[in-house]
């Protein structure tokens, strides 16, 4: 065996036990992470639940049990999950509308500068109406079955899809562009395969940034006007004042949007390859 050999595996084996090292140190620190969560976590709980009537008002924030009670008997409800059905395909369906026009017309403007200066002010000018001041006239053009809740949502989803896509087909690197006109591709297979595959994680991004806005949007709707929906059970306890009914809610939609936010991270994974990008520097410290 030569020395070049030699020094070869010596350097692998170097490299495999810093790479062992490495990933003890993120699982220690992820560990630590999870640890400090939990006691946060624990801490609230506890203060808040035997913080009632001693440091606050029960009335106005309830507590965890009573929370959990009403949490209880919602789970053996029917109901519960006629209204999580409603609220989810209300939801999907006016994410799914909002996002795929907002790329669509992201991807139709960014290609063309001329339409896109033109209709611009137009954009931002209805991107800055207040959604609430649109439901009642949604409520008169849609209905108060599913379609008003469904354009309200898709109205809030599209601008962020739209915008993002815009500004991450804009920022393409201009020296990738370049090499593929040298290339000799046409046009549609520079956007294609060049622009649309560079701006995907602008796109993703725009994706899970809208997800709230989908289910604001529902939730507004199921407020103003509905008999079924996350929305409508979290007005009907609001309204009857139970504190408790209103938290148990809000903890359902946290929850119900954890799991959806899960669902693009998973998805960002299987188009760009690679989970998100994050700041590794303190694992090094």
């Amino acid at each position: 065996m030569t020395d070049i050999q030699i020094s070869a595996e010596s350097g692998d084996a170097a490299a495999l036990a810093e790479s062992a090292r490495f990933a003890g140190r993120r699982r220690r620190y992820q560990t630590t992470v999870r640890l400090a969560q939990a006691l946060i976590v624990f801490f609230v709980l506890l203060l808040w639940q035997f913080g009632g009537g001693i440091l606050f008002d029960a009335f106005y924030l309830g507590s965890p049990r009573g929370i959990g009670l009403i949490l209880l008997n919602d789970l053996q409800d029917p109901l519960f999950y006629r209204d999580i059905r409603v609220t989810g395909t209300e939801m999907a369906l006016g994410y799914g509308l909002g996002a795929s026009l907002g790329i669509a017309f992201g991807g139709i403007f960014a290609r063309w500068r001329f339409v896109a200066d033109v209709f611009d002010p137009f954009f931002v000018a209805f991107n800055s109406i207040p959604r609430i001041a649109l439901a009642p006239l949604l409520v008169i053009w849609f209905g108060i079955d599913t379609g008003a809740k469904v354009v309200l949502a898709a109205t809030l989803v599209f601008f962020v899809t739209f915008f993002s896509t815009l500004a991450g087909i804009r920022n393409v690197d201009s020296a990738l562009i370049n090499v593929a006109r040298v290339l000799g591709v046409n046009e549609w297979q520079l956007f294609f395969k060049v622009q649309l595959p560079a701006s995907l994680s602008w796109i993703i991004n725009g994706l899970r940034l809208s997800l709230p806005f989908a289910l604001i949007g529902v939730i507004v709707g199921e407020f103003l006007v509905a008999s079924s929906g996350l929305g409508y059970r979290l007005n009907m306890y609001s309204t009857t004042y139970n504190t408790n009914g209103t938290f148990a809610m809000i903890i359902v939609m946290m929850v119900f949007m954890m799991c959806l936010n899960g669902a693009v991270s998973f998805l960002e994974r299987k188009a760009i390859g690679r989970a998100p990008a994050e700041d590794q520097s303190y694992l090094h410290a």
